[in-house]
């Protein structure tokens, strides 16, 4: 029986390693890049994409003109244009669990002007990106996210338009400004601080921390499950309509035509200028 394991070992061993050999890949590599590892921004370009598996990943605005990439670690690194896409991507081999280290680096660079669209695709890892500052935010016309788990972390953008599903893991957006805001989250976890804009969020289960500087438009979230702690300005100028399944809807802030029927609430504040729009079917929602 000891023969027989060791000689399957043997044979995985041995497999591997012609794989690897016919791949032209070492274990023991460090990533290696397909192609030039920057490319020029010209006005053809509206839309810049970053797909890493599993690395953790910064993206720097300088001033620059052209997107460049340097990969630390295991995968592949492939930057490319594409007609009107320029596309930084990390490829994992299916064998890559078999080497010792499995960490890998990722920096980006990009034009601290360039105000067209980017996507942003995380299978697992992290990535952190920031504008120049909180007074000079990044400018981009619409941000995808999408993330499989692992942690995002966004800082002093501002958007036409900002679109995050996510299946798992952690966003954290602090200082963001949009005219349309968009989460979808299978499950996870969600904070925004020092948020400006309209919010769409539907959330099959997980929690969503909202912190509003400024209310500028209508909110809404949808749960099947999970919780939600929405932060308003004292003065905010809202209407309140809230259903609750099952759960709790709570608020701090004093209604005017105040209704509660069950579960649901209703009433306005201030103005009743924006619409807050709350609809569970079991957890918590808290607007204070």
């Amino acid at each position: 029986m000891k023969n027989l394991f060791a000689i399957i070992i043997a044979a995985m061993v041995v497999g591997s390693v012609l794989i690897i050999l016919n791949d032209n890949t070492s274990l023991f590599a460090s990533g290696k890049r397909t192609g030039e590892n920057s490319i020029a921004v010209g006005n053809d370009i509206d839309k810049i994409e970053i797909d890493v598996a599993s690395s953790d990943t910064v993206v720097i605005p300088e001033k620059r003109d052209d997107v460049e990439a340097e990969l630390k670690g295991k995968g592949n690194l492939i930057i490319i244009a594409r007609g009107d896409d320029i596309r930084v991507e990390v490829k994992r081999k299916w064998f890559s669990w078999l080497s010792f280290s499995q960490e890998s680096e990722l920096t980006v660079y990009i034009p601290e002007d360039y105000d067209r669209d980017m996507d942003i695709n995380i299978g697992s890892g992290s990535l952190e990106f920031s504008g120049p500052s909180s007074s000079e935010p990044m400018v981009l016309h619409t941000l995808r996210t999408d993330m499989s788990s692992g942690d995002l972390d966004l800082a002093d953008i501002k958007s036409e338009k900002f679109i995050h599903n996510g299946s798992s893991g952690s966003l954290t957006a602090d200082r963001f400004i949009t005219k349309e805001g968009i989460i979808d989250i299978s499950s996870g976890d969600v904070e925004l601080y020092d948020y400006t804009g309209p919010l769409n969020g539907e959330l099959s289960s997980g929690e969503m921390e909202v912190e509003i500087k400024e209310l500028k438009g209508d909110i809404s979230f949808d749960l099947s499950s999970g919780d939600v702690e929405l932060d308003l300005p004292d003065d905010a100028d809202f209407k309140l309509a809230g259903e609750a399944t099952s759960g709790s809807i709570s608020t701090e802030f004093p209604l005017s035509n105040q209704k509660t029927d069950g579960g649901d609430i209703s009433g306005t504040h201030g103005s009743g200028k924006y619409e807050i729009d709350v609809s569970i079917t079991s957890g918590d929602v808290k607007i204070y």
